[in-house]
């Protein structure tokens, strides 16, 4: 049949193979197959002219008969012939496949020459140690396969060492793994099938001949094999895809296997390579036997504490089984597929590389008593994962805690870790999606860090977690961002703040306060409450709080008076409580402040919060500062001089120390300010001062005219004693730090006081 025909039948025939045969070695085989028959039938016609012996022959994958969609035809042909009768014979041959678009690599030698080429080209032999004869003087073919492995055999312990050194790159838990050339990828099938070669002194098609020779066992070939079969599987079918010879394994072709399955497929031939090399070597892995013992937590902590050197000895245990003893079920977290954006490695891969991350992490700020508890937490973090789906960290904290005594972590050790791995994304997610300079993210997010020891410990995690995760994943802009927030949650969960049982009692506060206002509240009332700073919740009664959410929803209502006062009895007997709720505007704490006391009252204690919609919320706790009651004339004193001042028609300075004048201070002690500029949000100033008229107003003046503006504050008067809070802001709304703006501020103070 003249070469033309065919090929028209081969391409015919090839083509409806690819179209109906399901991927896998079988299909691998059918289409090395069909190739052997086209290529045998073309070349017996081409160089049957010759007149010399000659001999073609299949190497390299094509010799395992193992052809894919992509793959290369290489050819080699043995003759003495001269190059002037070969040229035009061999032509007949490749022309008329490179002209159907086939890849034909081809290589044209004498006997001897090849059998020099062997000795000197390691890639020509391995192509050779899987060779097998299509064409022409089959003797010829024979005896070249045989006396090139002999050879092999001879120089057998070189040759196995040069083997053991090829590269591998990569990773076996990679999610985007390279099937060929990879580690656990069809390359390292060859190099076992190769090794058995040399080791037998003949050629071998499967690494499944590592059994004849006695360096696998019978399971471990079964194993080999059952992987093979699915590398094989998984090429064919991204080859397929993607029309040319490529073996990459996407996240697209992936939809389109059993991913998992081929990831394990993949981790088995890795590691059973490294297997067969230590015992090709004679110096077999320490763990090599049938009944070698389980992992102990203590060898597993000391292989975390060595660092990234241990990740291979891990990463055996783990493939092995050996860490189940201390981790149930870790096994199985090595082949899971859990892919994510950034994610470059399976659950099990990424958890070893977490756990080895932590030393480094944080900056090596990690206490010594809490390394093996961010270590065991790391290793533990995405366990839940084993179910698929959103609240990973919840589920896995809740299984980590019956595995965790198992590690050899107290109690109190295991409470903390369960605590790691349930908010290990806190910090990520908290700076990715909140403003970090809002209190309240900041008190919510350390309600759920409970205690301050733990915050460098979550930071640890959270870039270890990060640099486990794949290049990109850690940068300086997120070092930064969460090394900011985790020394804001520390000063949170500080003794002076108290961060997580505030936010605790702000809950409670917020849940009680939506139950008095009721089912069918209007939804400008529950808007309040909701959205309530959480320390204005905490210092609040749930009663307060929805009256204080009815007088924000009228002072918001349109065409609405610009003020909203109550009054209402106070804590203590002959005082009263006094919430003001005004449209927020630099000025107005001090002005309510003024108005009270030209009303002739005391400011026991006073707090301002912000409230939701620009609306400032101030609670002032009050007593006539006379034996006298106060009664209606003073609260209609109180709201006219609010209102003059509001409109700026009452000059508070002057009235304020015209009332002065009738009183008499008594003793004076020198007034306290300092300034601590690195609280949560804001700047805080702290005045002791003794009190007098207008001593609130005063001090409120003095921020004002600072150019600062009070985001919060809280006076306290106890006997003649006042001691007072203000949290201050810039006109940008961010804390002070210019000591220039501080020292006038507090100087300032000391005028007015």
């Amino acid at each position: 049949m003249p070469p033309v025909d065919v090929i028209a039948r081969y391409l015919d025939r090839r083509f409806a193979l690819l179209s109906s045969v399901a991927p896998g070695g079988a299909a691998a085989r059918s289409l090395s197959d069909l190739t052997d028959s086209a290529v045998a039938a073309i070349a017996e016609t081409a160089l049957s002219s010759l007149r010399t012996p000659w001999a073609l022959l299949a190497v390299g994958g094509w010799g395992s008969r193992r052809l894919l969609p992509g793959s290369d035809l290489d050819l080699l042909v043995i003759t003495d012939a001269p190059a002037s009768e070969l040229k035009p014979a061999l032509e007949k041959v490749l022309y008329p496949l490179w002209d159907s678009g086939l890849t034909v690599g081809h290589q044209v030698r004498t006997r001897r020459d090849h059998a020099r080429m062997v000795r000197d080209d390691l890639d020509t032999l391995t192509a050779t140690l899987t060779g097998r004869y299509l064409a022409g003087d089959e003797a010829l073919a024979m005896r070249l396969l045989a006396e090139c492995a002999a050879g092999a055999r001879k120089r057998a312990k070189r040759l196995l060492a040069r083997l053991a050194q090829r590269d591998r790159p990569g990773s076996p838990y990679l999610l985007e793994p390279d099937l060929k050339e990879g580690a656990g990828g069809q390359r390292d099938l060859d190099e076992l099938t190769w090794t058995a070669a040399v080791l037998a002194g003949s050629t071998a098609h499967a690494p499944s001949a590592l059994g004849d020779v006695g360096v696998l066992r019978e399971g471990e070939v079964a194993r080999l094999e059952a992987a093979g079969e699915l590398v094989t599987a998984a090429r064919w079918v991204v080859q397929r895809a993607t029309s040319r010879a490529g073996s990459r394994l996407t996240s697209d072709v992936a939809d389109e296997i059993d991913a998992s399955r081929l990831q394990t497929a993949v981790a088995d031939i890795h590691h059973l390579t490294l297997l067969a090399r230590a015992r090709v070597s004679g110096r077999p892995l320490s763990w090599d036997a049938p009944d070698a013992p389980g992992m102990t937590h203590q060898q597993l902590f000391a292989l975390l504490d060595a660092g990234a050197d241990s990740l291979g000895e891990l990463e055996d245990a783990a493939w092995s089984g050996r860490l189940d003893d201390v981790v149930p079920g870790f096994a199985d977290l090595m082949g899971m597929r859990r892919p994510a954006l950034t994610h470059l490695y399976t659950v099990g891969a990424h958890s070893l590389r977490c756990a080895l991350s932590v030393g480094a992490a944080a900056g090596g700020r990690v206490l010594t008593s809490q390394r093996r508890t961010v270590q065991a937490a790391a290793l533990l973090h995405d366990i839940g994962k084993v179910q698929a789906g959103p609240g990973h960290p919840v589920r896995g904290a809740k299984m980590a805690s019956t595995i965790l005594p198992r590690l050899g972590l107290t109690p109190h050790e295991a409470r903390d870790a369960v605590v790691l791995i349930a908010e290990h994304l806190l910090l990520a997610e908290t700076a990715a999606t909140e403003d970090i300079h809002d209190e309240d993210v900041l008190l919510r997010a350390a309600a759920k860090v409970e205690r301050a020891e733990l915050v460098t410990s979550l930071l640890a995690l959270s870039e270890a977690d990060a640099l486990a995760t794949g290049p990109g994943a850690w940068t300086p802009w997120h070092a930064t961002l969460l090394g900011e927030l985790a020394d804001r949650l520390e000063t949170a969960l500080s003794d002076d703040v108290e961060g997580a049982g505030l936010a605790g009692r702000a809950e409670q506060v917020r849940a009680a306060a939506l139950a008095t206002l009721g089912p069918d509240a209007a939804p400008a009332l529950t808007a309040f409450v909701d959205r309530a700073h959480l320390r204005y919740l905490a210092s609040q009664r749930p009663a307060d709080v929805a009256s204080h959410a009815r007088m924000v929803a009228a002072v918001s209502e349109p065409g609405a008076p610009p003020v909203q006062t109550a009054v209402t009895p106070g804590p203590a007997s002959g005082t009263w409580r006094v919430t003001v709720a005004a449209p927020d505007r630099r000025g107005l704490f001090a002005s309510v402040a003024g108005a009270l006391a030209l009303a002739g009252l005391d400011i026991l204690t006073a707090d301002a919060f912000p409230a939701p919609g620009a609306v400032a919320l101030d609670v002032f706790a009050v007593r006539p500062d006379t034996l006298a009651d106060a009664g209606t004339e003073t609260w209609a004193s109180f709201d006219r001089f609010l209102t003059l001042a509001l409109e700026d028609h009452l000059a508070l300075d002057i009235r304020l120390a015209e009332r002065r004048r009738h009183y008499s201070r008594g003793t004076t002690s020198e007034p306290t300010v300092s300034v601590e500029a690195s609280t949560l949000y804001a700047t805080a100033l702290y005045v002791t001062a003794t009190d007098r008229v207008g001593l609130l107003y005063d001090l409120a003046r003095a921020i004002e005219e600072s150019g600062l503006d009070i985001r919060m504050a809280k006076a306290t008067t106890r006997g003649h004693i006042v001691r007072d809070v203000f949290h201050v802001v810039d006109s940008l709304g961010e804390p002070v730090d210019d000591p220039g703006v501080l020292g006038h501020l507090s100087m300032r103070i000391r005028e007015r006081v």
